[in-house]
């Protein structure tokens, strides 16, 4: 079975892009000198400081995949009311909508 790529939906692509540049700002000010963009440490480091996150941007943008192109009834049910349920209560709505913005 071939394992597809995962893309990021609705602008999560560039959160996550914006993010990744400013972790590695931030690794680029810390005192210690590189002398070379590729150097294995730097790269390392950098890799090590985005990884958490674009793992979880991974998980999250697969399940979305998954329960929006599924044909199993009982799944687009709960889908369904999940999004009901999601709809009628403001404090989970804000929550999910200042996560997808940072």
């Amino acid at each position: 079975m071939v394992q597809k790529r995962w893309c990021p939906l609705a602008g999560q692509g560039v959160n996550l892009g914006l993010r990744d540049v400013k972790v590695l700002s931030e690794i680029l000010k810390k005192d210690e000198i590189y002398y070379d963009c590729g150097d294995y440490l730097l790269l390392l480091r950098y890799e090590r400081a985005r990884k958490a996150d674009i793992i979880a941007m991974e998980t999250v943008t697969d399940g979305l995949h998954k329960l929006f192109s599924s044909q199993d009834p009982i799944i687009r049910r709960f889908r369904n009311l999940g999004f009901t349920m999601t709809n009628r209560l403001p404090f989970i709505k804000s929550k999910l909508m200042q996560h997808a913005l940072n």
